[in-house]
């Protein structure tokens, strides 16, 4: 319990430097993964070109095209007069809650999640590279093509069953996001010949990137993220080496205080050993020696059995019976015999 506090906060100062580490090292990977990944223009050649690599597969490949519905495209379900292949819908709460300090905040709160998508593809001229599991992508740019926030009608009973509570409702936003049919945006993921078929889906070499930024761009917010993140792992580094010293240092510290007293008291029991040893009688009997060490005289009596059997240096050993009747110990008490 003496280095509680300072535990839990190198604990949790540990479990962020943990989490920070981990995102630096997908970052990383993910600079890494886009650095090697070759930007193929969606052409006539590309089949051509992929089929003649192993198992006709680039496993990380770079495309960018136009966003073409293979079909007849879907349309926003808020506003009629967009039409796309990809469509989120998101309702969410917008409230306050009372902390723990008694302050009211706000929050928000994602309530229900829907999504809708088409078949569709890349197009560049005659060419095209379909895009498979859209939805499933770690960057997805889409447009928010209706966003209408309405305020909650509270009663008088919601504002005091609130403030009980500590929840109160503020009001409800709905957004919807769709991936327009006749964007322009880059692909990044695993290119395949599927027959006649080009197709680009998740890949196990690194994340589903669908997004109007280019390939360069990527790279650099990555390497800003990756940067952002080293700082924080230092900061968190640094704090982590500080607890640790100080915890150290404070442990050193209880030892040292620890060592010093058994120290000092170990020369007090030398000093009042050799006190006692120059003020007892030097002719002693058997019978007035203690039952235990046989060298110095008996101190201490033992209750409830009353036995004057033992020294007051053998007292501190025994404990639990008595040396003479095994009777148990209850209690001792310093003896003077005449």
């Amino acid at each position: 319990m003496e280095f509680l506090h300072e535990s839990i906060a190198l604990g949790v100062d540990l479990l962020i430097l943990g989490l920070c580490v981990k995102e630096y090292v997908s970052y990383k990977k993910n600079v890494n993964c886009l650095k090697a990944a070759p930007q193929l223009a969606i052409d006539s050649d590309l089949k051509k070109y992929v089929g003649a690599q192993k198992d006709k597969k680039i496993p990380y490949a770079v495309v960018r095209g136009t966003v073409t519905p293979i079909g007849v495209p879907m349309r926003s379900v808020m506003s009629p007069s967009v039409t796309g292949v990809l469509q989120i819908i998101k309702l969410s709460e917008h409230r306050v809650t009372r902390g723990f300090a008694g302050f009211w905040t706000e929050q928000r709160k994602l309530i229900h999640v829907s999504s809708n998508e088409m078949p569709f593809e890349l197009r560049n001229n005659e060419s095209g590279v379909e895009i498979i599991d859209a939805l499933s992508a770690a960057v997805l740019d889409l447009d928010v093509v209706y966003d209408n926030y309405e305020p909650s009608s509270l009663s008088f009973f919601d504002h005091v069953f609130g403030f009980f509570s500590g929840v109160r409702q503020k009001g409800l936003q709905t957004t919807e996001e769709v991936l327009r049919d006749g964007s322009f945006i880059t692909a990044i993921g695993e290119l395949e010949l599927d027959g006649k078929t080009l197709r680009l889906q998740p890949s196990p070499v690194g994340p589903l990137f669908l997004t109007t930024a280019t390939k360069s761009t990527l790279i650099k917010k990555f390497e800003e993220a990756k940067s952002s993140m080293l700082v924080k792992i230092f900061v968190c580094g640094t704090i982590s080496a500080i607890l640790i010293g100080y915890i150290v240092r404070k442990l050193y510290n209880k030892k040292k205080q620890e060592r010093d007293e058994r120290k000092i008291k170990e020369t007090l029991e030398k000093e009042r050993r050799e006190r006692r040893a120059r003020t007892r009688p030097l002719n002693l009997t058997t019978e007035q020696l203690c039952v235990v060490c046989t060298t110095n005289p008996k101190e201490v009596i033992i209750l409830p059995c009353g036995h004057v059997c033992i020294c007051e240096d053998c007292s501190e050993k025994i404990r639990v019976t008595c040396p003479v009747c095994r009777g148990k110990i209850a209690t001792k008490a310093a003896a003077f015999i005449a």
